[in-house]
């Protein structure tokens, strides 16, 4: 396939896209838990907290975000942006090493957080040169934390709702977005504004989204697609409602009351929904959804979805992750169930072997891309320079997961190259896991890994290694882990063994124990207790 040339499209910003849309009477409204934010609203609540920040950080400081989907989470996002600071949403989820690590690594200079959040922040906060802390709810009290700690609303009332911070290019820093570390600790994605926007107006044609039509939503906003959603909203004039949790028991009364036309899920929650009982409020609005995006999606999940439903295009048809998205998407009305779309004008994309070079039409291989328009992609890790680079081969960028390609250009997912996981929308790190399951006193070696789930994503199965003589139960295991990994990455399955397989220079072998799968002597958690906690932030009900 010869590259095509783009589009032209201007390199933006949400807050440029914000003064346009105030300019022209833009009817955009962000609704948080059915409370109504219109955009002339938010925008000057975020120029009140971008006056408050701008007192306290620097352009380029970083401030560390704690919060569910709500208006704390987006003040601080384009508060941040408008005195020049970028803002680093942390997973509500993480704990422990987990939410430690990312919080040293981004060595945040101020903290936002929801009330629930603050213990576990704070202490992953521990020495570092915080100066406040700002927090949306109960007083709370922070043994050894040095800084003030102020009310959100204090903030807010001291800000200036007509504040004019400095000029922001597009080019500029917007986000740090983590993602899941699978031969070290997790990295940190630099995302520029361009990107949320050039990647916000892909969304926006992949589902050929109309601006009368409401987008709902519970995808966090620690996450890029939410941002980017939300971003896409003020770009066409459109307006989105986001739900601060998920649940499969309200899903159609939050579609009923939103009025929604398109809800972006994502992972376990399509077939969550798709699968429930029937209820009064799904009888009601059959029909108004006209696009269920989220992946993945069999074939027989997007029909389930159009009988029970009325919903006329299920999944994403789309391709992408936190360093360069989206790198397919479907074009209009060719949508195909099951493939992940087909190159569009932001990247070239290719399928290659191992030499680098492209393989044919429907040969498994290498997922890699490069960018056609500026400000496109990330613009690389977190003061990790050589991670980059690793990334990169022959100036194209390796994804690290496999697909094919048929004769008519659409994208296959065929397997993930990377070793990591993906459990309730979450992508979880074997490295993160291993390194803390390692520590416990009776482990010698431990390997987590997939095992399938009925759901279409992974189960988080532990294989591990007792030091002699141990009595270590699998319960026991289990719950050692509370605390210590997120919720989303509890194992829902343990296995003890005499000695992990390897290669011969010493290598676990994963595939052979994904391959394994439950053996006759695999604990399950659901069986012994009932099942795993989903995370807080999204969990079904």
């Amino acid at each position: 396939m010869a590259p095509t040339s783009a589009r032209p499209r201007e390199v933006t910003s949400v807050l440029r896209a914000v003064e346009s849309g105030l300019a022209q009477g833009s009817p955009t409204t962000v609704w948080f838990d059915h409370q109504p934010y219109p955009l002339a609203e938010l925008d000057r609540l975020s120029n009140r907290m971008a006056s408050y920040l701008a007192a306290r950080v620097k352009p380029g400081d970083r401030v560390g975000v704690m919060a569910r989907n709500g208006l704390t989470a987006l003040l601080a996002w384009w508060g941040s942006a408008k005195c020049g600071a970028i803002v680093v949403p942390y997973n509500t989820s993480n704990v422990g090493e987990f939410l430690r690590h990312q919080v040293t690594d981004s060595a945040p200079r101020l903290l936002v957080a929801q009330a629930e959040f603050v213990p576990e922040l704070m202490a992953g906060a521990a020495g570092l040169d915080v100066v406040e802390l700002i927090v949306e709810g109960a007083d709370v009290a922070v043994p050894g934390f040095a800084g003030p700690v102020v009310d959100i609303d204090a903030a807010l009332a001291a800000g200036d709702g007509d504040y004019q911070g400095p000029p922001i290019d597009p080019r500029d820093p917007s986000h740090l977005i983590y993602t899941s570390g699978t031969t070290g600790p997790s990295k940190a994605c630099v995302v520029s504004h361009s990107y949320v926007c050039n990647m916000a107006l892909d969304m926006v044609e992949n589902v050929e989204r109309r601006p009368s039509e409401l987008l709902w939503t519970a995808l966090p906003m620690f996450h890029l697609a939410a941002v980017a959603h939300l971003t896409g909203s003020v770009l066409i004039g459109a307006s989105m409602s986001l739900a601060s949790r998920f649940s499969v028991r309200r899903f159609w009364d939050d579609i009923e009351r939103s009025g929604a036309g398109i809800a972006a899920l994502m992972g376990s929650m399509l077939p969550m929904v798709a699968q429930a009982d029937e209820t009064e409020a799904a009888r009601r609005v059959k029909g108004q959804l006209r696009v269920v995006s989220g992946s993945p999606v069999s074939a027989d999940l997007a029909a389930l979805w159009r009988e029970r439903f009325g919903v006329q295009r299920v999944g994403a048809g789309a391709y992408g992750m936190t360093e360069a998205s989206l790198i397919t998407s479907t074009p209009p009305d060719q949508y195909r169930a099951g493939s992940a779309g087909k190159e569009n004008d932001s990247f070239e994309v290719r399928i290659v072997d191992g030499d680098g070079q492209r393989v044919p039409p429907g040969t498994p291989g290498s997922i890699v891309c490069r960018p056609k328009r500026p400000g496109a992609m990330f613009d690389g890790y977190w003061r990790q320079p050589e991670q980059t680079l690793a990334v990169f081969r022959d100036l194209w960028f390796n994804t690290g997961d496999l697909g094919r390609m048929d004769e008519d250009g659409y994208l296959y997912f065929v397997d993930r190259g990377k070793d990591y996981l993906r459990r309730g929308g979450e992508n979880i790190s074997s490295y993160d896991m291993e390194s803390v399951l390692g520590a416990h006193p009776d482990i010698v070696e431990v390997a987590v890994h997939a095992v399938p789930s009925a759901l279409n994503e992974d189960e988080v199965k532990v294989t591990a290694v007792r030091r002699a003589g141990s009595a270590l139960g699998e319960h026991e295991l289990f719950e050692w882990c509370h605390g210590r990994v997120p919720r989303y990455a509890m194992p829902r399955y343990i296995e003890f063994r005499d000695q992990l397989p390897r290669n011969p220079v010493g290598r676990v072998l994963k595939h052979k124990l994904r391959a394994e799968g439950l053996t006759a002597t695999t604990w399950s958690a659901q069986s012994s207790r009932g099942p795993v906690a989903e995370p807080a932030g999204n969990r079904p009900t």
